[in-house]
């Protein structure tokens, strides 16, 4: 629902739009990139000139003497941390993107706020419930918080609320009312 909007407007823009699609593999040769698909509706194969990969970043860990430390490191390279943000080195607490997904501006700010206040001796604890994210496409998506679908399954009571984004200030500011 959330991209529908977006997918409104960018389809003047492009031949297609493939929803629930995994690329499966890229293979170059001298026609260009031939791109794998899986999902349903779509074709098994394209010919592409150029292929844009976003795959996400990795934690930067390696080689910052965190070795020489108690620090833990798990798997994928973030720091392991707990409520507090603290690590297993009393010393060092960690917060923002080396601390874990998401890696998102607000998820940081919110773990600055919870690592000093446990500092301070404050109760405090980290939850990543509801943390907002945005994908600064034109027109933006964003969310924040669990799924209707999460929460259904946990039992918990759901009601869903919306607000037309025409009726917004911005909106109308812009001169553009597409979007939820």
């Amino acid at each position: 629902e959330l991209v529908k909007p977006l997918q409104k407007r960018l389809q003047a823009s492009f031949e297609a739009i493939y929803l629930n699609t995994k690329v499966e593999g890229l293979t170059a040769s001298k026609q260009g990139i031939t791109a794998k698909l899986t999902g349903e509706g779509v074709p098994a194969e394209i010919l592409f000139d150029r292929v844009l990969v976003s795959v996400g970043r990795r934690p930067n860990s390696k080689g910052i003497g965190l070795e020489n430390t108690k620090v833990e490191i798990d798997p994928k390279g973030f720091v392991v941390v707990d409520p507090q943000r603290r690590t297993r080195d009393p010393h060092i607490s960690a917060i923002g993107d080396i601390a874990g997904e998401p890696m998102l501006a607000h998820k940081a700010n919110r773990e600055a706020k919870v690592s000093v206040e446990a500092l301070a001796g404050e109760p405090a604890a980290f939850d990543n419930v509801a943390i907002p994210a945005v994908v600064f496409t034109d027109p933006e998506v964003a969310w924040c918080g669990i799924t209707e679908d999460q929460a259904k399954q946990a039992n918990l009571e759901v009601k869903v609320t919306r607000f037309p984004w025409a009726a917004s200030g911005r909106a109308h500011s812009l001169g553009r009312p597409d979007g939820l």
